[in-house]
């Protein structure tokens, strides 16, 4: 079920159609397997992304799945100078103030744990050929600039096809809880600016987000402060327990993912 086209195999029966629309609902009811990834990733001018990602997860929710999939992001557990290296599931969930997107995926994992057995897939930054165009323009960014602040930086980059085969292995499987989704090891500024070839410019958090804010509004940059805020500390994932859960492990490490995303 998706709002785009789809190319449909012969067993698939596609329904194009709103997360928070009833026949969305009722396209859902009763499957044996929600893979729950549907969401707006980048904020809105308007409460389009509180519709998406709360009211569309409650609505597909209702549908009665035997068992729920959500893709959910790593951003809901904040980026914090005080951050463990690295985040093992254990952390307690603290988004960013000013990150709405990683406060709708934690408000979305209660609501789709409510409704019954589920398996939660906090995922790292997905970069490849078909990801977010706006997460793939701020890594060719660093070829330029590399922004930072004064806490040090733990970064994760996750490939495309990793992230797709952990969530077939979680959905797949019989395992509910938790789970982190992302490479084991992690990039500082100074790392990615090695390897991508631009300069680290280190500001303070507040004006790292208020320079955010204005190159969003100027159409300069592909993100605000709601982005920009998760620059304020490590936020570098532990993934081991994916593996004794359901079998996945991520096959790229993040300076393999990014690398090819800087690839001409």
């Amino acid at each position: 079920m998706a709002r785009g086209p789809l190319d449909a195999h012969p067993r698939v029966t596609h329904t194009r159609a709103d997360l928070c629309s009833p026949e969305a609902r009722d396209a859902l009811k009763g499957v044996d397997v929600l893979w729950h990834l549907g969401a707006q990733l980048w904020r809105s001018r308007d409460a389009r992304q509180i519709a998406v990602n709360i009211e569309g997860t409650i609505n597909v929710a209702a549908a009665g799945a035997a068992r729920i999939v959500l893709a959910s992001s790593a951003a809901v557990y904040g980026a914090h100078p005080d951050n463990p290296l690295p985040i093992t599931e254990d952390q307690p969930p603290r988004p960013n103030a000013e990150c709405p997107y990683a406060w709708h995926k934690l408000e979305a994992e209660q609501i789709v744990a409510a409704a019954g057995p589920a398996a939660v897939l906090r995922i790292g930054a997905v970069l490849g050929p078909h990801a977010d165009a706006a997460v793939a323009r701020a890594a060719r960014g660093y070829r330029w600039i590399v922004p930072a602040v004064a806490a040090p930086q733990a970064l994760q980059f996750l490939d495309e096809d990793d992230a797709a085969g952990a969530l077939l292995a979680a959905g797949t499987s019989d395992a509910t809880g938790v789970w982190n989704v992302a490479p084991p090891d992690w990039l500082d500024e100074h790392d990615i600016a090695r390897m991508a070839g631009g300069r680290v410019l280190r500001l303070p958090t507040r004006a790292a987000l208020t320079v955010a804010e204005l190159g969003l509004r100027a159409r300069v940059l592909p993100f605000g402060a709601d982005r920009a805020c998760l620059l304020d500390g490590p936020l570098a994932l532990d993934p081991s327990r994916a593996l004794d859960a359901f079998g996945w492990r991520a096959t790229r490490s993040s300076a393999e993912v990014l690398t090819a995303a800087l690839a001409p």
